[in-house]
This record gives C-alpha cells, structure tokens and sequence, in this order.
C-alpha cells in the first residue's frame, strides 16, 4: 500500500477510535488491496473483504478468486479464502499455481471465518471495527456480527469515502488521463457530427474512441434538440436538425478511475438565448472554479456558481448542487451543495458543473475536471468549454 492511502486510513482509524477497517465494496476493496474481482461485480453482496490495521494489511476471497490475486500479484500481508472451486495442477505448476495451491490448500468455510482468521493474524482480537456495509446484505451482517462477537463493529462505507476524498499525485493523474480521453471522444463526435446523425450514432462514436485509447465508457449522455433538457437518459434514435443544440455529459474509467465531463455545441448559428444561456453557464462554472482554494467552504463555492449563473443571463437558475468529487466512485464526496461545511484541501478532485434544463425548449451544460492546489485550483480539462458552433 502506498504511503499516501496508509496515512489516510490511518487517520480514520485514529479519530474514530478503530482497530481496523474492513472494506467490502469493489471500489473500497480496491482501495485498501489494489484487487479488483469479476465476481465482485457480477455477484451483488458476493463476499470479499480488504482489512486495514495498523500491523498490515488483508484480503478475503472465495476460493475462485485467489487465481487472480496471484495472477496480478496483490501485495498484501495476509491473504485467506474460503468456500469451494476445483483447480488441478501439472507437475510444474509455475509460480501461480503454487500461490493458488498454498491459498487454497485449507480453504475457510464462510467468509466470515476467513475474515475473523485475517483479522487474527493482523492482530485484532478485540476492540472497535469499522465494516464497510455497503455490500453486505443484512443476512450477512449478522452472519459476521455473530462470528466477531468478541468485536464491535461500526458501519464504515463512509469512513473509506472520507479516507478517498483526498487524492495522491498518483491519482489525480489517472483522472486527468481519465478526463482527457473522455474530451478525446467528444472531439471524435464533433468530427462527424452533421444533419441526420443520431444520438446512438454519436454514443457509438464517443464510446469507440474511448475505447481506442484504452480506457472503458461507464455512461453517455448525448441528448440533442428538446432531448437536451432529459438531463440523464439512454440515447434514442432522435436525428440531428440545423438549429439543435447538442448536450454531451458523459465520461470513461482510466486506471481504475473516472471522469464526467460536459460540453455543448449546435448546428448552426446559435439563436440569442442559446448563446446567452451557455455563456451564462460558463461564467457561473468559472467562477465557481475560481473561487475553490484550500480553506474555502464548499457552500461558499455553490452560492458563487449560482449567483454568477443568473448575473451573466440565467436569472432564474436553479440548483441542487453543482459539482461533486471524484475518484474510484463517480460521486466521491463532497458535493459542492448549498450550505456544505467542508473545508477544501489540497489533493481534491471535483467535476464542477452548472447545467440548465428547459423543458420544449433544450439544455446546455458546462462541466470540468479541478483539482485543488496548494494555490488555488487547476483545471485538468483544456478543451474548449464554450459553447461549440457545428456547420
């Protein structure tokens, strides 16, 4: 585990007076190990478990899985699995295989016993435990409840996500990667956008080009003429018209981590309200960006993004956030929401944004990638963020 996410969970087990942190979703999982399971995400509620303790680290695995801790080389201190699966093995089975053999040789019974075997081994045999519940059924959290009796656990889904909400360098660089390849696959689509394309023609563009530069679409919005104010649906077969506005609010998953970009264009000269709403729009995300620096409250950031929205040619503008934090989940906190307290600090990445739904009539929207620095903000999407004439 790299220094930066040992100090950050060091710090949640310090000020919450815990022994250990066991995470059980897939982005938390990852988080604490670097293991990313297929089953994990077929499987809603499937069992895995990565424990944190001041003494090292763990994981827990059903027994099909431990081929891909190996396989990928996952350097943790403790490693155990439960259940059953059917591996054979050759004479010489390679380096894999002998790390399967060891793992699987004395397989737990459940999850929970793998879990209460790891946390044994690391050193916590009483205390206070902080349980990621956001993958556990509650069956299952009684089945571990039970088994860790000698424990108390606390719920801790939140306690990782406030862990993440400070990025290492290492991470904000695979967002800005992440947010730079989903600004590729806009300028892909702007490319062939012309009369007559629809908007599954130009999900189907973004995602292909996504898709080339080696990362994976995860959603995409591209909405066109009135479709433009449906702020988050599917792309339908609506065809492009001289005049439309386009509202592209998409993004892809680099590295394990993500962007939500926006951007809009329209065929044609714009009309006086079209160009209006999208500098008013624009003016309020600027604005909103410069104002975040280390010590500002994030309400302070909402009510500059708003106010500035309706200075510059929105009056009426309304929101109920206009931005949020990201990472290993789309939505990493804080959302920049009315009223937030939370102070900024240095190592946050947000996608700020101030999008504007008018219902028989369209949308516009302008959204980007800001990571907080020590001396302000920096935005870590260069393309151009005005509103983008086609034709």
């Amino acid at each position: 585990m790299d220094a930066h996410r040992k100090d950050r969970l060091t710090a949640v087990l310090d000020a919450e007076g815990l022994d250990a942190l066991v995470a059980s979703t897939t982005d938390n999982l990852f988080y604490v190990t670097g293991f990313r399971s297929i089953a994990h995400a077929l499987f809603r509620g499937a069992e895995l478990y990565g424990v944190f303790t001041r003494r090292g680290t763990g994981l827990v695995v059903p027994m099909i899985d431990t081929t891909g801790v190996a396989a990928d080389a996952i350097a943790v201190d403790r490693v155990a699995c439960y259940g059953r699966f059917f591996y054979e093995y050759a004479s010489e089975p390679g380096a894999i295989g002998e790390r399967v053999r060891g793992w699987t040789s004395r397989p737990a019974a459940s999850g929970a016993d793998a879990l209460a075997s790891v946390l044994d081994d690391l050193g916590v045999r009483g205390g206070r435990i902080g349980l990621d519940e956001a993958n556990l059924f509650p069956a299952t959290w009684a089945k571990v409840e039970e088994r860790l009796r000698h424990l108390t656990l606390v719920p801790a889904y939140q306690l990782f996500r406030r862990a993440r909400m400070v990025k290492s360098a290492d991470e904000v660089q695979a967002l800005e990667r992440s947010a730079q390849i989903a600004e590729a696959g806009i300028a892909a689509v702007l490319g062939m956008l012309k009369p007559g394309v629809t908007e599954v023609q130009a999900a189907e563009a973004y995602e292909h080009e996504v898709l080339r530069r080696g990362a994976s679409p995860y959603f995409t919005v591209i909405t066109i003429g009135e479709r433009a104010a449906l702020a988050d649906v599917y792309p339908s077969g609506r065809a492009l018209r001289p005049g439309d506005l386009v509202r592209f609010d998409l993004g892809c998953i680099c590295r394990n981590y993500r962007s939500d970009i926006s951007r809009t264009a329209v065929l044609g000269k714009p009309t006086g309200k079209q160009a209006r709403y999208c500098a008013a729009a624009l003016a309020g995300e600027r604005a909103a960006i410069e104002r975040m620096k280390p010590g500002v409250r994030v309400g302070d950031v909402f009510e500059t993004a708003v106010r500035v929205t309706r200075e510059q040619g929105i009056p009426h503008y309304r929101r109920h956030h206009v931005g949020h934090g990201i990472g290993l989940e789309p939505y990493d906190p804080p959302t920049i929401t009315e009223g937030n307290e939370t102070v900024l600090e240095p190592g946050m990445v947000f996608c700020v944004e101030t999008p504007y739904y008018e219902h028989g009539w369209g949308g516009v929207q302008v959204e980007d990638a800001v990571e907080v620095t020590p001396g302000g903000a920096r935005i870590l999407t260069p393309s151009r963020a005005e509103l983008i004439v086609l034709g």
